[in-house]
């Protein structure tokens, strides 16, 4: 991932865990469409897989959480 590109999905990414999360810690984007998307593009960049009615962080995911 470039600079540029954690620079534009790290606030994405930290948005989504603070409003999407469910209380499994799985991402419930509750079927609006803001958070279907936002889930969409950090599914496309690997950081979350697709799950249920959100997704699940992945490893990446999770790394790009605690950087930074």
């Amino acid at each position: 991932m470039t600079e540029n590109e954690k620079r534009l999905l790290r606030p994405l990414a930290l948005m989504c865990d603070q409003y999407l999360r469910a209380p499994d810690g799985d991402l419930d984007h509750l079927c609006i469409s803001a958070g279907e998307e936002a889930v969409e593009r950090l599914v496309e960049h690997g950081m979350i897989s697709p799950h249920a009615r959100g997704g699940r962080w992945t490893s990446a995911g999770k790394a790009l959480l605690a950087s930074h």
